[in-house]
């Protein structure tokens, strides 16, 4: 009995033997070739599942599916002999690259390819972002899993075209081939492979591969030509069309239980029946309807069928243009609308109407998010932007090239030219290449550096570990916050001077850009890289203006000179500035030249502007030595350095006289500046926490910032001027990043302030101890006596057995990155305790930073489990009914009231 694609019309029109068949010896040759071949592939088609097994059939049964595709879409298009042998032959072809058989070397084949180690890389990101609680191991896995399924995916039709030439080794040592017989496969193999690896190429590319007529095999009749651009276009259509349940067997869905996206297209594909022609149109009707719970699989339906009707009708459009015979088939029903195709192809319970997210006013939408709605009114983020993007294609070319970032530099250039202010940012970057510049530029939200166009053009470069700046694909679009006239001319890395182009922006983003080739050698780059050159909307030296600043004490060239160090002090690639007074370009700052800069000089760099006035150079003077005599550096795993700051308290810059956030510690990502870091001076490589780089947070890991801060702990403590106050403060801001401060003072007494040590011999033969919450009082640390006073600023005078404690301490780490500390060991009961029960102030506030330091210290010497010690506290508190805070006496003789917590010794059956 046949098999069904032997009654299909383009089979039986070519393979059929005629009455009187003066060819039936040529016919049959090629017929029983093809069963040779289809015989030989089987056992590869049938490893595809087994190596991709989330995929739907890409098999032996697709191949033979595609006969009937092909017949109903190509209508009454025939094919001889010869032809019907060479698009069953891609039939049989085109999809056997996903086999990994099809690699002599398997696995190692795959892994020998540059991209693979890119692949790896990004996904390894891209899972370690969305599960932070997966080990290492699980995420390499599973990016090498994702890497090896999707190189499969990326190489089968290029691999297509191999194969058939292509040796296989026996046990024996001898080499055969997927096609046995030695003329055709000589005089139809290249075509073959060539129309195989065709479905994978743009429409387009078609026509100058293919149109090129052929002469006949010299074996067979003169007649029996091949055209190879009809069954490209046959083979390309029919495989996209076949999307029903033939291609996803129910049986087969319960053996490989796909998931996610996978699962969705095997569940539409299993519910279509096979497609019919309905006049020029190819019809999908289903099984039945889709309900509710089955509308993504529906959606995803709809957007294949889109697809399917898409590749209709560019390869109808091809054909036609070029004068050819066209397909049958030219669209599909339903295609254009949701509606449209629920007709065909039901719902129930549901209305297909497309709620997808939609940009309406897509001008207004990028002006707003890419602008003052994301970066708020900071005309200088376009500047930083620019370098920023800059930053990364010099940093990229230095990883794709194996070099340090040093033989390549950026240059910025500010010039006034007929009442207008230029700024340029010029890089001897990777550049762009046309196609690039239009996906990188007018692409809100496309991130070009993990594109699958940046994998094939850079293969390696993602495995280096290079990190860009940019992530979202909008920091561009910041320049329009500061211009509307700009000019971006690229030259892509591989490409001539010749192959300049040059985007141009004359309105902004109400007018369309307009891209064209460089018009002469001026506009030409004699290396690869990127040049921006924008017309200042405002003078940069005012308020609106990218400096920020109206200042006449300084020049232009003084202020850029200035931002610009501030701006990019920790930058990773060489930066040079040529301001209107600057002769020639000036290096302003060196490749990580901040990582062995004298220490006075680094705070210069971060905090000096230029044009202070002697009351500011005098607070600087101030909060200069208190950098220099407590800067410490904060080192990663891998010994590299990322940061050189000290920890300050707010009562001390206030007293140098320095305020505001320009005299806080920098955080710095990608080198370029984000945002202050409270109680801190210097700067820190580090994280952002949002799409604008404007809050960030120093560079991991955690406990590498938590050793910075016990460094500083140790470095603070025995410095001369530190009152108890300010040392306890220390302490509650060092343990708020991760670290322990038991050298400083974690609780006050009358007396001063106790550190772990001297609390433990403090405690030695107390019956009891109130812990009382320092939030109730007014605190002056240089205070005398010492500073904390009650609202009506009677001094406190602590009981003899009284703790003043920080009942809730910062946790300065952001939660995303590292949790606040909980005892896991109260996480059942406390959901049903008020917050003022002691287990649930213990569990959500209490377990970690000084107040745990002296709770731990109590239960140590007194020789009780901490949970038991939590759970016997008493709380003093006020409730809605009565006021049952702890009473406190004052020096002046009255009384106060605070929130406390008691523990009685003898409660814990521990006498003295």
């Amino acid at each position: 009995m046949p098999d069904e694609f032997e009654l299909t019309p383009l089979w039986q029109k070519a393979f059929t033997p005629l009455a009187d068949d003066q060819h039936a010896d040529h016919r049959s040759r090629l017929r029983l070739s093809y069963f040779s071949l289809r015989k030989t592939v089987q056992h590869l088609a049938d490893s595809i599942a087994i190596d991709l097994p989330m995929f739907t059939d890409h098999g032996l049964a697709h191949a033979d599916a595609l006969w009937g595709m092909a017949s109903t879409i190509g209508g009454d298009v025939s094919l001889n002999p010869a032809e019907a042998f060479v698009l069953g032959g891609a039939f049989l072809l085109h999809d056997l690259g996903m086999a990994l058989a099809a690699y002599p070397g398997g696995e190692a084949d795959l892994e020998r390819d540059p991209k693979f180690a890119d692949l790896v890389a990004i996904e390894e990101q891209r899972l370690s972002s969305t599960d932070r609680s997966a080990s290492s191991e699980r995420v390499r896995t599973g990016a090498q899993q994702h890497a090896i399924a999707e190189l499969l995916r990326r190489r089968h039709a290029a691999k297509a075209e191999e194969l058939i030439t292509q040796a296989f080794s026996l046990s024996n040592g001898d080499s055969v081939y997927l096609i046995e017989d030695h003329q055709l496969r000589l005089f139809f193999g290249r075509q073959i492979g060539q129309i195989a690896h065709s479905h994978w190429w743009p429409v387009a590319d078609l026509k100058d591969k293919f149109a090129p007529p052929q002469g006949s095999c010299p074996a067979f009749p003169s007649d029996w030509v091949v055209d190879r651009l009809k069954l490209a276009c046959l083979l390309r259509t029919a495989d996209a069309a076949h999307i029903d349940h033939r291609r996803a067997p129910s049986l087969l869905h319960a053996f490989r239980k796909p998931s996610g996206l996978s699962r969705s297209h095997w569940y539409f594909q299993e519910r279509l029946l096979r497609p019919v022609a309905q006049g020029d149109r190819l019809l999908y009707t289903s099984t039945g309807p889709f309900v509710a719970d089955e509308a993504e699989a529906w959606w995803l339906a709809f957007e294949t069928i889109q697809l399917i009707n898409d590749e209709l009708r560019q390869v109808d459009a091809l054909l036609a243009d070029m004068g050819r015979e066209r397909l049958a088939l030219r669209s599909v029903v339903g295609a254009g609308s949701p509606d449209r195709l629920s007709e065909v192809i039901p719902v129930d319970g549901w209305n297909p109407l497309d709620a997808r997210l939609k940009v309406g006013n897509t001008v207004q939408v990028i002006a707003n998010i890419g602008g003052r709605d994301l970066y708020g009114n900071r005309p200088d983020i376009a500047l930083r932007e620019l370098i920023a993007n800059a930053s990364d294609a010099v940093k990229a070319r230095a990883a794709f090239e194996g070099a340090s970032p040093r033989p390549v530099s950026i240059t910025l250039e500010l010039e006034g030219e007929d009442g207008s202010w230029w700024l340029e940012v010029a890089d001897q970057g990777v550049g762009m290449t046309p196609e690039v510049m239009i996906d990188a530029l007018t692409d809100f939200g496309h991130s070009h550096w993990r594109s699958d166009a940046m994998v094939e053009d850079f293969p390696g470069l993602a495995a280096t570990g290079f990190e860009p700046v940019g992530k979202f694909g909008i920091g561009f679009f910041a320049v329009f916050l500061a211009a509307d006239e700009i000019y971006v001319h690229s030259r892509g890395y591989n490409d001539a001077p010749r192959d300049t182009h040059v985007l141009v922006f004359q309105n902004g983003l109400a007018g369309r850009p307009l891209l064209r080739r460089a018009n002469d050698l001026n506009e030409q780059l004699r290396d690869s890289g990127t040049k921006v050159r924008i017309r200042l909307r405002d003078d940069p030296r005012s308020v609106k203006g990218i400096f920020r600043r109206a200042s006449k004490r300084l020049s232009h060239t003084q202020l850029l000179h200035s931002i610009v160090s501030r701006m990019c002090a920790l930058s990773e690639v060489d930066i040079l500035v040529q301001g209107p007074d600057d002769p020639r370009p000036r290096m302003v700052i060196e490749a990580n030249d901040w990582i062995g800069l004298p220490t006075g000089e680094l705070f210069r760099r971060l905090y000096q502007q230029g044009g202070e006035n002697i009351v500011e150079r005098e607070a600087l003077e101030r909060c200069e030595k208190l950098f220099i005599d407590r800067e410490t550096r904060i080192c990663g795993a891998d010994g590299r350095v990322n940061g050189r700051a000290a920890i300050v308290t707010q009562m001390e810059m206030w007293t140098a006289g320095a305020f505001g956030t320009d005299k806080m510690g920098q955080l710095y990502v990608g080198g370029l500046q984000s945002s202050p870091f409270q109680n801190t001076l210097g700067a820190f490589r580090a994280q952002p926490l949002k799409a604008d780089r404007l809050s960030a947070f120093p560079l991991g890991p955690v406990a590498a910032v938590a050793d910075w801060a016990n460094s500083q702990a140790t470095r603070i403590k025995d410095l001369e001027g530190f009152s108890a106050d300010r040392l306890w403060t220390l302490a509650d801001y060092i343990c708020g990043l991760g670290g322990k401060a038991e050298e400083l003072p974690c609780v006050r007494v009358m007396e001063g302030g106790l550190n772990q040590t001297q609390l433990a011999s403090w405690l030695k033969d107390r019956p009891m101890v109130h812990l009382i919450s320092r939030s109730g009082f007014r605190h002056y640390p240089d205070a005398t006596p010492w500073g904390f006073y009650t609202r009506d600023g009677e001094s406190v005078a602590l009981p003899d057995h009284g703790l003043l404690v920080d009942f809730f301490p910062y946790w300065f780490i952001p939660e995303d990155i590292c949790p606040r500390p909980k005892d896991s060991r109260f996480e059942g009961v406390v959901a049903d305790l008020d917050d003022d029960d002691p287990q649930a102030w213990w569990y959500q506030w209490a377990s970690f930073g000084p107040v745990s330091l002296a709770v731990r210290t109590v239960a140590e010497v007194w020789g009780v489990d901490v949970v038991e010690l939590v759970k016997g506290m008493r709380g003093h508190h006020a409730t809605d009914e009565e006021d049952g805070r702890l009473e406190i006496p004052t020096v002046q003789g009255g009384t106060t009231k605070a929130t406390a917590y008691t523990l009685v010794r003898d409660d814990y059956g521990r006498s003295e």
